[in-house]
């Protein structure tokens, strides 16, 4: 009993270890992910990040940057967390209805349009939480957006987009060698409004590949 008292603890801290994002997000930001899976002729919705908790909007002050951190931790930003004064967590769809937007637009105008505090410069958040059944080495996120944008993978800065307003087009950026481990890894997108007001242009999109290309699945 003696040597059983010793190494449990050991046993308990070590089992977290591996999953350390497992734990901290409600169940409904949690989506399994596969990958390769059967190519289509085109991208669909189910092969990008559809389904976020998005927070805002938050007013980034007069210096708006995408590196200031406008919410503590932000990086390891999860819909269990307290919302802002004057800003709310909302739930975007895991498909879209409208089949002549790009395939996994996430469509933060929409979502914000009629919020008394959506004009001007805002900042939004979007996070999710992303299940492997196994560890993917490799990988390449294709990143696109209509505003500023930076991304965390597992707390690490993966990403980083500092142009203006533009036109969406999904894989517009390709972010090559990340590992997405066996167990839960969480993902966090800051979107940031270029220096005027353009509400309609708030929107972004995620997918991955694999090393070889293929598409993966996220359900």
């Amino acid at each position: 009993m003696r040597y059983l008292l010793i190494f449990l603890p050991v046993l308990l801290i070590g089992g977290c270890a591996t999953d350390p994002w497992k734990d901290d997000a409600p169940d409904f930001e949690v989506l399994n992910f596969i990958c390769p899976v059967p190519a289509e002729k085109f991208i669909e919705d189910d092969n990008c990040v559809m389904a976020w908790s998005v927070l805002g909007p938050i007013d980034p002050g007069n210096a708006p940057s995408i590196h200031t951190e406008y919410i503590r931790d932000e990086a390891l930003l999860t819909g269990n967390r307290t919302a802002p004064r004057g800003s709310r967590w909302q739930r975007t769809a895991a498909r879209n209805t409208d089949d002549t937007v790009p395939a996994g637009q996430v469509d933060l105008s929409a979502k914000f349009k009629t919020h008394p505090k959506a004009g001007g410069r805002r900042v939004f958040y979007a996070c999710a939480t992303l299940k492997c059944d196994s560890e993917y080495p490799g990988m390449t996120l294709h990143a696109a957006s209509g505003g500023k944008l930076k991304i965390w993978l597992n707390g690490n800065a993966v990403y980083s987009c500092e142009h203006g307003a533009a036109d969406l087009k999904t894989g517009a950026a390709r972010i090559d060698g990340l590992l997405l481990n066996r167990g839960c890894n969480r993902i966090v997108v800051k979107f940031l409004d270029d220096e005027k007001d353009y509400q309609d242009r708030r929107k972004f999109s995620l997918r991955f590949t694999d090393r070889a290309g293929n598409l993966s699945m996220v359900r």
